[in-house]
Parts: C-alpha cells; structure tokens; sequence
C-alpha cells in the first residue's frame, strides 16, 4: 500500500493546473512516456551553475545545503571549489548521476535536478559509484563508500544518508524519464552506469538498482527541501518539474513490482453511480477481492483530494464538498489499478 505521507506532501507540491492533464489515469510504462512529453524540453542552462544555488539550494541558515555532509557551513557567493583537502574546504557541483553514465554531454550535464551542491572532498570519493548500501563501509562525512551489501549487487557504492535517499531515488527515476528517448544507450557509456541501468527505456534499471530505488522512495518520502527545490526549478531555472516530487505515487505506478498479487480478479469489474453525481458516488466491485482496497480520488491537473483504504467491495464517497467538475478515481489493489472518470454537479 502507497503510504498516507505521499499524498500529504503531494497536497502541498502542487504543479500548475493542468501540467499533468495527458499523465492522468495511465499506469506503467505509458505513464511514464507521458510524463517525459510533458518534462522535456526544459530551458538548458549553462556553466557556472552555482549561480542557481541561492534559489535552488539554501538553508533556512542561508549556508548551502550539502546532502552529504552535516557540519559543513559553506557560502554560496564564496565557497565553490578550486582545489580541496579536507571534508569542508569547499563545495562543487555534484552530478548525483555521474555524468560520465551519459557521456557528459548537454543538457543532462547541465540538467539542475540531478546536480546538488556538495562537499567537494566526498563529492571526489563517490567518483562515478553506484548508489547502494554498505554495512561496513568507510565514513565520507554523512555518506558511506564500501562493498555493497544490498542483495544483487557485490562491488563498491556509495551510501547517501538516510535523509536524502528518497531525494536521490527521485532524482534518479527523473532522470530516466526525462531522458526516455535516450536512456537505453547509456548502458555501455561506463561501467559503474552499466551495474545500474539495463539498457532499455522501460524499465531501465537491473533489478537490483530498481529495487533499491523503490525502497529509498517508500522509506524516505518527500521532504519540504524537494519540495522547495523543485518549484524553484520550475519557477526560476529549467521551467520544468520533477513528477515524482508532486506524485510519488507515481513511482509505483510506474515500476511497482507485478508479482505478489495472488487471489485477486484480474477480470475485475467496477459499477460507478450515479454518475454524473452531485452529494455521494457509489463504487461497486465485482470479483475476487481478497485484498485492501485503496481509493484515491484526484482532479484532472492531478492534485490528490482523499485517499482511504477499504476492505469492502461496496464503497461510498462523499463529494458533497466538492466543486463542479471532472474527477478521477483510482482504486489500487496492490499492484492492480482501475480508473474511472466522475462527472461532479451542483
């Protein structure tokens, strides 16, 4: 089940109306083309990027928010990187998916949403690794690099902290949509990019990379930083939006595993009445449910108005406080969708 946070923060990342109107009731792979025609095309920058860093990457403190170190108190205007010794010296730009994975070329090298500053010093010991998790790796500020112990995969990873790896999982499931077209030829482009991705445009990633990533996004749910950054970015940088930032539920849409529904229809049929509606909407199941239903009702630019989990297949919704208009429902049993369309009138 998609976890209540998501939909809270989802309440308060809201995109313009109707920015996501084409993504509306696709699941999958289809989903995710949408959402690429919808990002791309963004306005590319170019170097220095640092100077998006007082919009995009400031604490409440004013200091740069470093995602891989805690005590590092860097200045925006003073304190990118020449050269470094030591952890703190000063902060660069971090290609949280290494660039080298693409060849370094335009736009993902200047593309913001995967770019953080970051403490020059672990930013050069992550180097090109995969992210991943490490139980007994050495200690880079508040990151980790050593042998992986994350089923599936054996070599070295770099460990984020646990704060900023949903962040990190985001970022990544951005940037293989926004880069749908061309993402299945970065695979021989390194080494270290071949053990994460698998050389196709859906799903995109070995089982064990995709794996963590939908861990990371469930653990770690959408923090006010990302939330932030993302509306700066659109606002004031790229002028476009990170998807799975304003519904990370998408993630799951889109990459959640298939297996693991067992005793459940897939000839499932669904009554919505009446239909137009004006105070209730009734929502019959017909089938084998032997699962919680989850019923989440979103307008047609996508913004989450309720979600409920029910165990009963007769189910009822209150729309008496809802204005006019065209509504969706999405009832998800596990990995299994329907949507249907709700016609509202006062």
């Amino acid at each position: 089940m998609i976890i209540f946070a998501l939909f809270i923060f989802n309440i308060k990342a809201q995109p313009p109306i109707g920015y996501y109107n084409s993504a509306i009731g696709l699941t999958g792979a289809p989903l995710k083309t949408a959402l690429y025609n919808i990002i791309k095309g963004h306005t590319v920058q170019s170097y220095p990027l640092w100077e998006w860093y007082d919009n995009t990457d400031l604490r409440t403190d004013g200091k740069i928010w470093d995602i891989y170190t805690d005590n590092c108190y860097f200045t925006y205007s003073a304190d990118q990187c020449g050269s470094y010794s030591n952890i703190c010296d000063c902060y660069n730009n971090e290609h949280s998916f290494p660039k080298s994975w693409f060849g370094d070329v335009s736009p993902m090298n200047s593309d913001i949403f995967h770019i953080y500053p970051t403490d020059g010093k672990v930013n050069g010991i992550h180097s090109n690794y995969p992210f991943g998790e490490t139980s007994s790796g050495t200690v880079w500020g508040n990151a980790k690099l050593g042998t992986s112990t994350f089923p599936g995969y054996t070599d070295i990873v770099f460990e984020p902290a646990d704060e900023y790896k949903g962040d990190l999982a985001r970022t990544y499931f951005y940037m293989v949509t926004r880069y749908e077209n061309i993402v299945a030829g970065w695979e021989t482009d390194d080494p270290s990019g071949d053990a994460m991705l698998d050389g196709t445009s859906f799903p995109c990633f070995e089982p064990w990379a995709l794996s963590l990533l939908l861990k990371w996004n469930a653990q770690d749910t959408v923090s006010q930083k990302e939330i932030n950054r993302n509306n700066a970015i659109y606002t004031t940088v790229q002028h476009n939006r990170n998807p799975y930032i304003d519904h990370p539920e998408w993630v799951t849409s889109i990459w959640g595993p298939a297996s693991g529904i067992t005793n459940i229809d897939r000839n499932i049929s669904i009554s919505v009445f009446p239909n137009p509606a004006v105070n209730s909407v009734h929502i019959s199941l017909n089938g084998t449910i032997n699962k919680p239903i989850e019923l989440i009702l979103f307008k047609t630019d996508g913004t989450n108005v309720f979600t409920k989990i029910e165990n009963n297949s007769e189910n009822v919704i209150d729309i008496s406080k809802l204005p006019d208009g065209v509504y969706f429902v999405t009832l998800k049993i596990e990995s299994f969708f329907k949507v249907e369309k709700i016609v509202v009138l006062k």
